[in-house]
């Protein structure tokens, strides 16, 4: 049931290609088929082949002819197989064609009772003629579902889907908007707590191992290693847009160092400790608590680094303590202590150069002396290639904390020696007798303005200030015999202090700092050209040792120097008053086995003095004296005493006793 006007159909064979290898891998596929590949081909071989071909073209026309035989009969036998080919499908193609025109006519035909003009159309001739138009119907077996009211309610349903999606966006939105409004309210909170960091002058900066994360560098730059790595601190922000200060290595407590005084088991001084900062503070005051926390933790470090070198010096140190045993009665203890609730109460001020807290004041004062120390050996020297040069040794903090001590105490007993020794010599009549303590200046690298001073001039008053203190004495017993007494602090190569003693003056500026070797202070000062001092009888009668080569260890020893040169310069001033007053030239004093002493000529009056402590520790002088009493020579003894709060029983003046003992017992 072809249509009219189709078009012919006709069948062509495959075009033949070219036989030669289109490409290189076709090429050797084809060597490796006929030839067994490219071993067996070779020139010679190949030169044989042609050689053969020329000279056999005969036999070859003749294999041509039986060859070309051969190929008619497989033409023929090929035409037959392709004309076999073509009817079969041709035959396949008319049944498809059959099949198609069949269904068409169905189609068509079940069209054609609903719009028989469309369907006849299609509908082929014969069948029309045989069967008619619209004798094939079909009808619905179940009616749709679909109704105009399901469409309004799936438009209503989609309608409101869309109004729920747009109000959920606007929802997501305006959360949104709320969020970012929150986040810009937290972003300016935290932001003005690290802008009120940075305007304090702490150093803002980026971690070293998280770039993305802002912090706080609360350390020194001086420090020992340990501390200097870990004083950072990441500025992470917590919920509410507040500051949270991770300290790490600090930890979340506080910490101070504490020193306590104990007497007999006793406290009686300690230094105080302040309470904890409350957790809502600033986040300047938490970065400064976090800067002295591990301020104290590396002076505690420093402290126990150099307490393992000061055992000689009774000090002992566990993990948690360091002591310093001053004597059998008292201790020195420092510790490091967590800040709690604040605790002042067994702080005592009444002694400022030696309480707790002026000790707990100036062991940070030291370490920052160390800090600046470091600094300009930084700045200014060479760093060493040895890494073992390169580590710091410990601070000289306890060395210095405890040649205060001493320095304090040796002064303070020489102070109550000469004001007690004056007292006393007053009390005996001697009027001349004076005392007053002389204030070393300061040198003249530390004067000047103040605007002009640079590092390296700070470092020289620092160093002035913790190792070279000085407290100068000047005692006058009679106008020409006086002594000059300075007592000077050492730190090394042992912890002390030393006592120089001279019948001059110290020249101005030879506190030890400017001049002079340390320990070593300048001679005495010369003469003027034009004003002749007067002369001093202790240079003959009892000069003290060498100034610069030999000074007196302790306030001890320079005590017993004074106190004799004390007694032989009273001796020296009574003789001399005696011989005044009583008009006789064979009145002297001399040196004998038991001490000084004021006699005549011939040894009948002999008068010998003292300078001893009493029962209280308090200073006493005793005049004993002896002469003979009647012509038999009978010695009559008699003793005069004197002490800084009362004078003698009788009344009477060291001079007057002398000069009673001279004549006799006799009146003055």
């Amino acid at each position: 049931m072809t249509t009219p006007g189709a078009s012919a159909f006709s069948l062509r064979p495959w075009p033949i290609a070219d036989k030669k290898p289109k490409n290189l891998g076709e090429f050797i596929a084809r060597i490796n088929a006929e030839r067994g590949g490219f071993r067996n081909v070779t020139e010679a071989k190949l030169r044989e082949e042609i050689a053969a071909q020329q000279d056999g073209r005969v036999d070859a026309q003749g294999a041509d002819d039986s060859s070309e035989e051969e190929e008619e009969e497989a033409d023929a036998d090929k035409s037959q197989n392709a004309v076999a080919a073509r009817e079969e499908f041709l035959k396949n193609i008319e049944f498809a064609h059959q099949s198609a025109m069949l269904s068409l006519d169905f189609v068509s035909l079940l069209l054609s009772k609903e719009t028989p003009v469309q369907a006849g159309t299609t509908l082929s001739t014969a069948l029309r003629d045989l069967v008619g138009i619209g004798t094939l119907g079909a009808s619905k077996l179940k009616d749709s579902n679909v109704t105009e009211t399901r469409k309004q309610d799936d438009l209503a349903v989609a309608t409101g889907w869309r109004v729920m999606g747009i109000d959920n966006m606007v929802d997501s939105v305006v959360a949104s908007a709320e969020k970012l409004e929150k986040e810009i309210e937290l972003e300016t909170k935290y932001w003005a707590d690290v802008l009120d960091v940075s305007e304090s002058s702490w150093a803002i900066c980026a971690l070293p191992h998280e770039r993305h994360t802002l912090g706080v560098r609360f350390g020194f730059a001086e420090s020992a290693t340990e501390f200097r790595n870990s004083s950072i601190a990441p500025l992470r922000r917590n919920d509410d847009g507040t500051v949270r200060l991770d300290l790490g290595r600090v930890g979340g407590g506080s910490q101070r160092i504490r020193v306590t005084l104990k007497k007999n088991g006793r406290i009686v001084d300690q230094s105080p400790l302040q309470g904890r900062i409350l957790e809502d503070a600033p986040l300047r005051d938490r970065v400064l608590e976090a800067r002295n926390t591990i301020f104290h933790q590396e002076l505690w470090y420093e402290l126990n680094r150099e307490a393992r070198t000061l055992l000689s010096s009774n000090v002992y140190s566990d993990a948690s303590t360091i002591t310093w045993k001053q004597d059998e009665e008292t201790d020195m203890i420092f510790t490091l202590e967590d800040l709690g609730e604040p605790d002042n109460t067994h702080e005592h001020l009444y002694d400022v150069g030696c309480s707790c807290t002026a000790y707990y004041l100036y062991m940070q004062f030291l370490l920052f002396q160390g800090h600046r120390q470091n600094y300009h050996k930084r700045t200014t020297m060479t760093q060493p290639q040895n890494p073992r040069m390169a580590m710091h040794q410990p601070y000289a903090i306890l060395r210095a904390v405890i040649a205060n001590a001493e320095y304090f105490r040796d002064c303070n007993l020489m102070a109550d020696f000469l004001e007690d020794l004056v007292f006393m010599l007053r009390r005996a009549g001697i009027s001349t007798a004076s005392c007053k303590s002389i204030a070393t200046p300061l040198g003249p690298t530390l004067q000047g303005n103040p605007a002009r001073r640079n590092a390296k001039m700070e470092l020289n008053f620092i160093n002035f200030l913790a190792g070279r203190l000085n407290s100068v004495f000047e005692l006058t017993i009679t106008p020409e015999a006086k002594i000059f007494a300075r007592g000077h602090i050492i730190l090394v190569p042992y912890i002390g202090m030393s006592f120089h003693i001279s019948l001059t003056p110290f020249p101005a500026g030879s506190s030890g700092n400017n001049g002079t070797p340390s320990g070593a202070p300048a001679a005495p000062a010369a003469p003027e050209d034009d004003k002749i001092k007067p002369f001093n009888p202790l240079e003959h009668s009892y000069p003290p040792v060498d100034l610069i080569r030999d000074p007196y260890p302790s306030a001890r020893e320079a005590i017993y120097y004074v106190r004799q040169a004390a007694i032989r310069a009273v001796v020296q001033h009574l003789a001399d008053e005696a011989t005044a007053h009583l008009a006789r030239d064979d009145i002297g004093w001399a040196e004998t086995v038991r001490g000084p002493g004021i006699m005549d000529r011939d040894e009948e009056h002999e008068v010998r003095l003292d300078i001893a402590s009493d029962g209280d520790g308090r200073l006493m002088l005793s005049l004993d004296a002896q002469w003979p009493r009647d012509a038999e020579k009978k010695t009559t003894v008699r003793r005069w005493t004197w002490k800084a709060h009362r004078g003698d029983d009788s009344g009477e003046s060291i001079v007057e006793a002398v000069v009673r003992a001279m004549r006799g017992g006799a009146g003055a």
